[in-house]
């Protein structure tokens, strides 16, 4: 018995009528007729009665329309089920990301994302002992969202955010009253940063410009979260260098304030495995170079 059986055998049930059924399904009456016969020879049963006036369902007949128009729907289900995991409106999408990377932009991202294909189960990864390149190649993660500098063999890596770097300090620190502050005026400063294995690319950046501005950065406190560095900050237990769009999450009791002499930009980058990203990555990958355009905060070259 066949799916094709099945659909001649409902259009004659629901016609009653060989030759309006046969239409219906654009065939000849003789070979539609043929097919009907071969499934009841099939089935061992009679699904129909025919007279020379009329038509009709045996007990049979009718049980099989029944299950039959259940199939065939079930089979429908399945083939748009399987079209949309091909396409990436459905199934599981796990994306990495740095601690780093939340400020301002995943939030946006992963709203639009949720919006446009809700049938998508999203995972989000932000385990500070993730190795992210080895989890994109293993199958792991299937799209990550960190910080430059960052390569790995067997990935794909595409800028998708460049912006400058700003200083974070406490609102009663004098130097809040500065608009503008110099990076090098800081070399006394006890700093709070992000402990280098949790944001490789982020903290050597920040290390490398305090150098080039003539200090080592005094580092008395390390947090793994944006919430506790900010936290440590707003207590007073040091300063801290951030991206700019650390600006969006952050509280009262903190300020920031323009660098000059940091040449340095953040870098936050999107990487997926091979040269291409799997369907939802690809969803995932379009909608965050969107959330960035449309912010105003395009990835400069």
């Amino acid at each position: 018995m066949e799916f094709r059986q099945l659909q001649l055998f409902v259009a004659v049930a629901e016609e009653l009528h060989f030759g309006r059924a046969a239409a219906r399904i654009g065939m000849a009456q003789p070979p539609f007729s043929q097919q009907i016969r071969r499934l009841e020879s099939e089935l061992g049963v009679e699904l129909l009665t025919r007279t020379s006036r009329r038509v009709a369902l045996t007990a049979a007949g009718s049980r099989l329309l029944e299950d039959a128009r259940a199939l065939l729907a079930r089979r429908a289900d399945v083939i748009h089920s399987v079209q949309q995991a091909a396409s990436g409106e459905t199934g599981t999408l796990r994306v990495g990301f740095a601690a780093s990377s939340a400020f301002g932009v995943l939030p946006d991202i992963v709203l639009r994302f949720r919006t446009r294909f809700p049938k998508v189960k999203l995972e989000l990864d932000d385990s500070e002992t993730l190795d992210v390149g080895a989890a994109l190649v293993s199958g792991e993660l299937d799209i990550a969202i960190i910080r430059a500098p960052f390569r790995h063999e067997g990935l794909t890596v595409e800028r998708l955010l460049q912006e400058r770097f700003v200083l974070a300090l406490p609102a009663r620190h004098p130097r809040a009253r500065q608009q503008v502050v110099a990076l090098s005026s800081l070399a006394n400063e006890p700093f709070v940063l992000f402990p280098r294995h949790s944001a490789p690319g982020l903290h050597d950046l920040v290390t490398s410009m305090c150098l080039g501005a003539g200090f080592s950065p005094n580092i008395l406190q390390e947090a793994s979260s944006w919430p506790s560095v900010v936290g440590m900050v707003e207590a007073g237990l040091g300063l801290t260098i951030a991206p700019a769009s650390s600006q969006a999450l952050c509280p009262k009791g903190v300020v920031f304030r323009p660098l000059s002499g940091a040449p340095g930009h953040a870098e936050l980058v999107v990487a997926f495995p091979g040269t291409r990203p799997a369907p939802a990555a690809q969803h995932f990958r379009v909608l965050a170079h969107e959330a960035v355009s449309r912010s105003g905060r395009r990835a400069s070259d």
